[in-house]
């Protein structure tokens, strides 16, 4: 059940990355609209802070069944899902280093995982 509850966490917490990276493109697209009123009428941005707010909520809730030295580094997996989200919906790059750094972080979090 905790690891189950951590990998839900860790898909909020990238949606929200993807989510807020879709307000951020709602807002340059808004140019004519004033700064708070691209926020306001940007549902892309909601749907981050939602997505957040659940992650907060669960996070808190993993907090008191695992210890915070062992589910912290899994959550780095969020910085993979995260990357690869960027890549295959934004078509940002992903360079040899961001590859490599990707593949530190995956060995990091099979030795934490290690028993």
């Amino acid at each position: 059940m905790p690891y189950l509850l951590l990998f839900f966490n860790i898909i909020m917490m990238s949606l929200g990355q993807m989510f807020f990276k879709q307000s951020a493109v709602f807002i340059l697209a808004h140019n004519e609209l004033s700064i708070l009123t691209r926020y306001l009428l940007n549902p892309w941005f909601y749907g981050a802070i939602s997505f957040f707010a659940i992650s907060t909520f669960t996070w808190v809730k993993i907090l008191t069944i695992m210890k915070l030295s062992v589910a912290y580094p899994l959550l780095s997996i969020s910085y993979i899902l995260t990357a690869f989200g960027a890549f295959f919906i934004f078509g940002e790059k992903l360079t040899p280093l961001n590859i490599g750094g990707t593949f530190l972080i995956m060995l990091g979090v099979s030795l934490v995982s290690i028993k």
